[in-house]
């Protein structure tokens, strides 16, 4: 995959923007059922406005030649509504759009598609509503088949096809059909990672002959390193617009459903415990340079979110940050990940074990440890009211995506840990108690490497695992008379 996620606009000159969309607003009437809508319809104005369900409001931006904008947001928050308006299929309620050039839209699995007719005849239909003449599709009509590659399918009814072969060929004919702007929502994620490959192979060499492309995704991989813009949508506005990898550090700490830095109020206990002279001030916590005081804004309160374990001990903050403690969210494969996180603790505990896990967007466990797989013994808990911080670090040797973090405290006899390299994992589990485990404790996305070894494509698959590898060549074999 070639990233341009820095392609330049500037090379565009005084060309023109693909699009300028100023303050738009999409509202839906909400009436209470077939005869309020026709009685509004004949009355008008004597009877009262309905209320509204506002979809989008005072969204402006620009696109030059070449750009690449992502638009990402929570579910609802206002993304598909955007499209639909720049692809035609919605009026907007107020504000104005402006697009010029040739427009395609992969807004739906499949739309356009008669699902009666062949591969073959909707490459012609498909072809002739993005505006392509019969003869330009017939001209393209091997190189839309090739990259899709469904084979003699093409000459099958598309009813017969899979979500896979459908998104293919829909593709394949909208790029074919070389168009000034490309709008795509989620279609993308349909297909496997070599014909996702494939794909962005095939939009960046567009994108450098001017393309445009508006890329509506749950991707945050895609967002970061394939877009040179972003923008974040929130209840139908826009909430911040910047480059992809700032659009998606601003999602994951202000827009994502995990806990934020927004200042969410503490608990009285631990209001209590974070005033002079207590034990958190007064422990060797508090050090020449603290990652929770060099990163304010960025600090994941965690007091009042929900959490299994007993009411003496709880996870009351955490950081997600790189291995020099800045805040971060977005990684590049190899980089170093490192969880802060600290507990409040009331009540004695002989040995804190505290774990952390690593969750892909498919919920497989991709990385788990916890305080019995390392050498350092964790110091006892003796006063109540004790503030234990870990610092957990993680090298992200994984696959591209998106993942999220877990974290937990638990207790263990002191007998037992000392045991624990000369037992089986079955003796020491059972005795394990847990005290505090936070579930949903943040996200962060991992890209492709942009610069130094190994390259782009370091392995396939979840994790990078130790390998090696060796080729010779063996002699013919002696040939017999």
């Amino acid at each position: 995959m070639n990233i341009l996620a820095d392609v330049s606009t500037a090379k565009n000159g005084a060309r023109p923007p693909i699009v300028r969309a100023q303050v738009l607003g999409k509202r839906y009437h909400l009436h209470r059922g077939p005869g309020h809508l026709l009685a509004h319809a004949v009355f008008g104005s004597l009877l009262k406005e309905p209320p509204a369900y506002v979809a989008l409001e005072n969204v402006s931006f620009e696109l030059l030649p070449g750009d690449a904008l992502a638009v990402i947001g929570r579910n609802g928050a206002g993304k598909s509504t955007l499209l639909q308006i720049l692809a035609g299929v919605l009026k907007p309620t107020s504000g104005s759009v402006q697009t010029s050039g040739r427009i395609a839209g992969l807004l739906e699995l499949g739309s356009g598609f008669n699902p009666e007719f062949s591969g073959r005849e909707n490459v012609f239909i498909n072809g002739a509503i993005l505006g392509l003449t019969e003869r330009q599709i017939r001209d393209r009509l091997d190189d839309i088949i090739t990259f899709a590659e469904i084979g003699d399918y093409i000459d099958r009814p598309v009813k017969t096809y899979s979500s896979g072969m459908f998104l293919r060929l829909a593709f394949s004919v909208a790029i074919h059909a070389e168009p000034d702007l490309l709008l795509v929502d989620e279609a993308l994620a349909v297909g496997d990672v070599f014909f996702q490959q494939k794909c962005y192979a095939r939009l960046n060499e567009l994108r450098k002959r001017g393309m445009t492309v508006l890329l509506v995704t749950h991707s945050m991989a895609d967002a970061a390193e394939f877009c040179n813009r972003g923008m974040v949508l929130s209840q139908g506005r826009k909430v911040f617009e910047g480059r992809g990898k700032e659009a998606v550090e601003y999602y994951f700490h202000h827009e994502f459903g995990t806990p934020t830095g927004r200042g969410t109020e503490r608990s009285p206990e631990v209001r209590e415990q974070s005033r002079s002279g207590s034990p958190l001030a007064a422990s060797g916590l508090k050090q020449e340079w603290d990652p929770f005081e060099a990163n304010p804004k960025e600090i994941l309160e965690l007091s009042l979110t929900e959490q299994f374990g007993v009411p003496s001990a709880k996870a009351v903050k955490a950081l997600i940050a790189d291995r020099e403690g800045k805040a971060r969210r977005v990684f590049q494969q190899g980089e170093g990940l490192r969880v802060y996180i600290e507990f409040l603790v009331q009540q004695p505990v002989e040995i804190p074990l505290v774990g952390v896990q690593l969750i892909n967007a498919k919920g497989v466990l991709v990385h788990g440890r916890n305080s019995l797989q390392f050498d350092a013994p964790p110091p006892a808990i003796n006063r109540v009211g004790t503030i234990l911080r870990c610092v957990h670090d993680i090298k992200l040797d994984i696959d591209v995506g998106e993942y999220t973090l877990e974290s937990g405290l638990a207790e263990l006899p002191k007998a037992l840990f000392s045991r624990r390299q000369t037992s089986a994992p079955s003796e020491i589990a059972p005795h394990i108690q847990l005290l505090s485990h936070v579930s949903r404790l943040a996200a962060i996305s991992v890209i492709h490497r942009h610069q130094g070894d190994p390259c782009l494509f370091s392995h396939y698959g979840v994790a990078d695992l130790p390998s090696e590898q060796q080729l010779s060549l063996l002699p013919e074999a002696a040939s017999t008379e």
